[in-house]
């Protein structure tokens, strides 16, 4: 009786065993997941004790049958097995955004029923597998952002189910294949970022669905087919940035879906390219555009009125171009405008008024250009401004009140112009304002206090205007400031003490004004400076040591001012300084060791017009970089280093008008400079001109009596000392 109940007991066993087993997709799941690496156990649910993997994570079933695969984002690396494939209904494969290596298997193409398949993002590496293009039912085949090179097979005329083709950013090269005209059901083409050659076949205007075509970024040349207007469904053109030549074809207009014409036709973006001729009037009837970006080609003429007809129309960019005439009023009639950029052309006349109605304008960019007149009054004042450059022109008038009307605007560049009046009210408190550049007008008033509750403010530009007054010491409170650049104005009084608190500042500039005072040894705090310029200003006193603090500092100018006592050795700290400006100051004593650390110095050394004494370091022959450098005007004394002629990038070095003597070291780089160098040392010659001779002697700072006075003393000198010796041999031998 045991015996037949233990018996019982593991025919149950076996039977719970056997019921428990994981089914056959759930065992080739768990085949495909050994070639990966889940770091993060995202398939920590793919279980061989359950009955079926329909409810692990990334699997989806129809009928207890595995349709889809979903593994997006989980973060897994290792490679890609191909025995997926034998999952006999699997329609859907999705493993983008992971870390996946290697090849794609050609064995992918086993999966007959496979309608979706999805690799982007990962780092496959290898040529287009030919087999997977002969896999009929695919309709989208995602493989962007990997590693993927060689040519697009010709097979892919073969996928006449396709609707989707995304293979953007790999290194694919080559022509487009004519087969693509096979595939009548293909929606998107995104193949931009690659490195295809060749034109753009006419062939692909026999893809009759195809609503967008993205090709940018790559090497496609030739002209723009004009079969292309065969597809009606088009919305989206995108050849940017590729070296497409030739007129944009008149036909264009009968891309009627257009709306982005970049070249996009919804969106027409053909931007980067090397088109040339007019913008064609057509372009007008292209009534579903919504962003039309040609710039950056070599377009000419005038911009047509027609683009008026747009009434979709948001971004309409002609930058970068060789436009003429005046921009058209009818832009005024765009009302859906938010973005326009015409900048970098040669367009002339007004600004239309039109387009201080457009209530729905963000962005407005028309710099480098020739426009005259008056800025629109109202600018500003019936949209959310936010983008306004219209620098670099030669508008008059004053700066509209209202251009910040609704606290948007964070950009506005009106710099280089012929503006005259005071800033306006409004923009002194328009909090949102990130860069104010007003700089090269003819602006008046001063320095307002106000302007220090823009706390946003990273730029503040006003150079070359006529701005008068004190700098505020409210200046400080600018937490945010990268670049203050006030030169060229009437400015006065001292730089505030408070500067040192914007320690963000980057560069900052003064000179050309009436300023006076000390320079504060805050400034010392701004260890972020690149640019200092102080020149051309009033400034006394000594030059503080926390200068040498500035370790950041490529630029420094303190030149024409009157500044005096001693060179900071600190200087010698500011290892990434590539120019040092401190001549026509009364700055004495000796030519601080320490300058020769500068290893950075490349564009000019200049400590002219002091009155700096001792001799000249030798130090500064290890600024091996350097092509410039000032030291005359001074009060040098001693012999030229050696050392300093063998600068080899030295273009120029002035040393005239010193107390120098001895001979120039006849050197290639001393041998080239003009002889106006050297004037002005009385002791000084060159090896060569008359009464000078090379000395085989070494330099000693110690002068030998030989070297002073005049020939005539020391012929005289000479012949005492001879008759002195034979009278004393005459006596005694006497």
């Amino acid at each position: 009786m045991a015996n037949h109940f233990q018996y019982l007991l593991l025919v149950l066993c076996c039977c719970l065993v056997f019921v428990a087993s994981l089914n056959k997709e759930g065992k080739l799941i768990l085949e495909f997941r050994t070639s990966l690496i889940d770091p993060g156990n995202n398939l920590g649910s793919w279980n061989d004790m359950d009955l079926t993997p329909c409810n692990w994570n990334g699997i989806s079933c129809n009928d207890s049958k595995v349709t889809s695969i979903n593994l997006h984002g989980l973060n897994l690396s290792g490679t890609l097995s191909p025995s997926v494939c034998q999952l006999p209904h699997l329609t859907s494969l999705n493993l983008s955004k992971n870390f996946i290596f290697g090849p794609i298997s050609e064995n992918l193409a086993d999966c007959r029923y496979l309608k979706n398949l999805d690799l982007c993002t990962n780092r496959f590496h290898d040529l287009l597998p030919t087999k997977l293009f002969q896999s009929a039912p695919l309709k989208v085949l995602y493989l962007c952002e990997n590693y993927i090179y060689g040519e697009i097979p010709d097979e892919i005329g073969s996928l006449t189910s396709l609707e989707e083709l995304v293979i953007y950013s790999n290194n694919l090269t080559g022509p487009i294949p004519r087969s693509i005209s096979k595939l009548k059901r293909l929606q998107f083409i995104r193949a931009g970022h690659n490195l295809l050659s060749g034109p753009i076949p006419p062939e692909i205007s026999e893809c009759e669905s195809l609503e967008l075509l993205g090709l940018a970024q790559n090497r496609l040349e030739g002209l723009l087919p004009v079969q292309l207007q065969k597809l009606k469904r088009l919305n989206n053109l995108i050849l940017w940035q590729n070296f497409l030549i030739g007129d944009i074809p008149r036909e264009v207009g009968n891309f009627t879906s257009l709306e982005m014409l970049a070249e996009q036709a919804e969106e027409l973006y053909i931007y980067t390219n090397q088109l040339n001729g007019t913008i064609p009037p057509e372009l007008g009837n292209c009534t579903s555009a919504v962003e039309i970006d040609l710039s950056e080609n070599g377009l000419t003429g005038v911009i047509p009125k027609e683009l008026s007809h747009l009434p979709n129309l948001r971004l309409l960019h002609l930058f970068e171009n060789l436009l003429l005439g005046s921009i058209p009023e009818e832009l005024g009639q765009l009302k859906q405008l938010r973005y326009l950029d015409l900048s970098i052309n040669n367009l002339t006349g007004t600004i239309p008024l039109g387009l201080q109605s457009l209530t729905f304008l963000e962005d407005l960019q028309l710099f480098y250009n020739h426009l005259e007149g008056d800025i629109p009054p109202l600018i500003g004042a019936n949209s959310n401004l936010s983008i306004l450059d219209i620098s670099s022109n030669n508008l008059s008038g004053h700066i509209p009140p209202q251009l910040c009307k609704f606290q948007k605007l964070i950009f506005l560049s009106l710099g280089s112009n012929r503006l005259s009046g005071n800033i306006p009210d409004g923009l002194k408190t328009c909090k949102p304002l990130i860069q104010l550049m007003l700089g090269d007008n003819q602006l008046t008033g001063s320095l307002s206090v106000e302007l220090s509750k823009l706390q946003n403010l990273s730029a503040l530009e006003l150079y070359q205007n006529q701005f008068s007054g004190l700098i505020p010491q409210e200046v400080g409170k600018l937490m945010n400031l990268k670049r203050l650049l006030l030169s060229n104005n009437y400015l006065v009084g001292h730089i505030p003490p408070e500067i040192g608190q914007m320690e963000g500042l980057v560069a900052f500039n003064v000179s050309s004004n009436r300023l006076s005072g000390i320079i504060p040894h805050e400034l010392g705090n701004c260890i972020k400076l690149q640019r200092l310029d102080l020149s051309r200003n009033s400034f006394t006193g000594n030059l503080p040591e926390e200068i040498g603090k500035l370790v950041n500092l490529e630029l420094l100018k303190l030149s024409d001012n009157r500044l005096s006592g001693p060179i900071p050795g600190s200087l010698g700290s500011l290892s990434r300084l590539t120019e040092l400006q401190m001549g026509g100051n009364l700055f004495n004593g000796s030519i601080p060791l320490e300058l020769g650390h500068l290893s950075a110095l490349q564009i000019s050394l200049n400590i002219s017009h002091n009155a700096l004494s001792g001799t000249i370091p030798g130090d500064l022959g290890n600024l091996q970089m350097l092509e410039s450098m000032y030291l005359n005007d001074n009060r040098l004394v001693g012999e030229i280093p050696t050392s300093i002629g063998d600068l080899l990038s030295l273009i120029v070095c002035n040393i005239s008008n010193n107390n120098l003597v001895g001979t120039v070291p006849n050197t290639p780089v001393f041998q080239r400079m003009n002889s106006n160098n050297f004037d002005g040392n009385n002791g000084l010659c060159r090896v060569g001109s008359y009464h000078c001779h090379p000395s085989s002697t070494p330099y000693s700072p110690k002068r030998s009596w030989t070297k002073e006075g005049s020939s005539r003393e020391k012929i005289v000198s000479i012949t005492s000392v001879v008759v002195g010796l034979v009278s004393l041999m005459f006596i005694v031998g006497v």
